[in-house]
């Protein structure tokens, strides 16, 4: 008999059918997962080859995949259907508090802030810088804003005795009783007689020029001569080594720092106003003339000169032109002598 090869046996027997899977895949793409359950899903649930979506509105249940015929050589064999799709109940979700009615959101604290010795009641946001709040919500121009980076120093202001950039310290933490110190709280009044030594030494000293970082630079300087009123020029460049000034005036600025030192450690003596009318004069005031070292741009200013020289004791008034000069005074009150050098503080010399 012919041998018969094992492999054609194998290929002559009757092949049984194929064993269905037992647990058909849902098929549930990823546009469909989404479009069901949006971006708020709370769970799924895939129960006996059906897909169940609980979401905040409700229960979507997407429908099972079809059972697939398999063919064999004995005939063809239908998988068993899958078990209806099970709705899986919704899980509760906590919801967000709603905030009472009159209360502030989470990002917003209400603080009360002590600037220059006023109180200040104000809403900000906890993000919010001092700079911020000062100048955009309560209007003050107390401050200036450079690099809004701290790196330039120009919106120093002190708190608690200590420089400050106020671009970089939230108002939120500033309500728990600090004392916040800006340039308007430094002088006594409005007057030129009012300013702290270390504006006066700024101004006389000229230790400024845009005026954008002055401000930062007298602040600084402020909280240095609290603690040291006699300081080296090397503990002033370090005191205020984080302000900048981009037009380089520091040899003035440090200037200025040492003057104003100097008036804190000896104070000028104030001189003490004599109270009732002034004493009655006698006779008639004398008149002098001067001439102008350089002539002024018109005969107008010379209003200009009138009131600089009435400021000296004794002189009734100045007129004349733009070369001359014709002041009227009183010889047994003011010499000539002084006459001229009030001239020549004002900016008018005369020959």
């Amino acid at each position: 008999m012919p041998e018969h090869d094992s492999a054609g046996d194998q290929s002559s027997q009757p092949v049984g059918p194929e064993p269905a899977e037992e647990h058909a895949r849902p098929v549930v793409t990823r546009r469909d997962f989404i479009a069901g359950a949006g971006l708020g899903v709370a769970a799924t649930a895939i129960v006996a080859g059906g897909v169940t979506v609980a979401t905040r509105q409700g229960v979507q249940t997407v429908p099972a995949p079809q059972p697939v015929a398999q063919t064999g050589a004995g005939g063809a064999v239908v998988a068993p259907a899958p078990a209806p799709g099970v709705a899986a109940q919704p899980q509760a979700v906590a919801q967000p508090a709603t905030p009472a009615a009159g209360a502030l959101p989470q990002h917003m604290r209400r603080v009360t802030l002590d600037i220059d010795g006023a109180q200040h009641n104000v809403v900000v946001d906890v993000r919010e810088s001092l700079w911020t709040t000062t100048s955009q919500k309560l209007g003050l121009n107390v401050t200036n804003l450079g690099c809004d980076r701290a790196q330039c120093g120009a919106c120093t202001v002190v708190i608690d005795g200590r420089a400050v950039n106020g671009c970089s310290v939230f108002s939120a933490r500033l309500g728990r009783g600090q004392k916040i110190l800006t340039i308007a709280g430094i002088q006594t009044s409005p007057t030129t007689e009012g300013l702290h030594p270390i504006q006066r030494a700024f101004w006389m000293q000229g230790g400024f020029q845009c005026g954008i970082c002055t401000r930062g630079f007298i602040m600084s300087s402020y909280a240095l001569l609290q603690t040291n009123n006699n300081p080296t020029r090397a503990q002033i460049a370090e005191a205020l080594s984080g302000n900048i000034c981009r037009c380089g005036e520091y040899p003035k600025i440090y200037e200025a720092v040492e003057s104003a030192a100097t008036e804190l450690r000896n104070p000028p003596v104030k001189p003490q106003a004599v109270l009732g009318p002034p004493p009655k004069r006698t006779g008639s005031p004398s008149t002098m003339d001067f001439q102008f070292a350089n002539p002024l741009g018109s005969d107008e200013f010379i209003g200009e000169v009138d009131g600089a020289l009435k400021l000296l004791d004794g002189v009734e008034g100045v007129s004349g032109n733009s070369t001359t000069a014709k002041v009227t005074y009183w010889p047994n009150e003011v010499s000539e002598d002084a006459i001229r050098k009030q001239f020549a503080d004002s900016g008018y010399p005369v020959k």
